[in-house]
């Protein structure tokens, strides 16, 4: 079974606990992820002891790289895996010959993956880490179409003043819809309809 390399520790001050195993493993805060478990003690005098679960970001690039390795293998799929680890997440870019295969249908095999991914990593660890997989840079991609057909959409309405109802999407592509219009003048959006069939309509505004 794949493991992801941790180390544990127990006291009964949670910041000592926290100080003393960065400075065993010679890292910082922004260098590592970690949890840590309260446990009182019953009894008539109560205390409190602390377990900490610690990996070093390094670490845990390296286990989902293999992790990553090992699913898609089994999918039969050669990939390459660019990983880039930024303060509050990890952003995976896959690089493969079969990209329809490793994305699915809109993006679903990918969403997949990202969920089993997180799982597995809160199951080792304790704490939510938070993982963003691509696939030859599709999400990057796909960004840039949905926001720029929501613009022209967008200059539609405000110059017929008349709504436009758009494709259904997932909750992502919604927000990256009503993100994109915030401060477009003359319009306004709003989500409609019923998961998985969610949309969002585009409304002129008087302005």
């Amino acid at each position: 079974m794949l493991e992801l390399k941790n180390h544990k520790y127990e006291g009964k001050n949670k910041e000592e606990l926290i100080n003393n195993a960065l400075k065993e493993l010679n890292a910082s805060t922004n260098e590592v992820y970690y949890s840590v478990k309260e446990e009182v003690s019953g009894g008539l005098f109560k205390s409190k002891k602390y377990q900490l679960t610690i990996s070093l970001k390094d670490e845990v690039a390296e286990y989902v790289k293999l992790y990553l390795k090992e699913i898609t293998n089994l999918m039969g799929l050669n990939v390459e895996f660019e990983i880039q680890k930024r303060e509050n997440y990890i952003k995976v870019n896959m690089i493969s010959d079969n990209n329809s295969i490793l994305i699915g249908k809109n993006g679903r095999t990918m969403s997949s993956l990202q969920t089993l991914l997180r799982n597995s990593l809160q199951n080792k660890l304790g704490t939510k880490i938070n993982v963003i997989l691509d696939a030859n840079d599709y999400k990057e991609k796909q960004q840039k179409n949905i926001e720029r057909l929501a613009v022209k959409l967008a200059r539609e309405v405000r110059k017929t003043k008349v709504e436009v109802k758009m494709d259904s999407m997932n909750s992502y592509e919604r927000r990256l819809v009503h993100n994109a219009l915030t401060n477009f003048k003359g319009v306004t959006t709003i989500s409609e309809g019923e998961e998985p069939n969610r949309y969002v309509i585009i409304k002129p505004i008087e302005e």
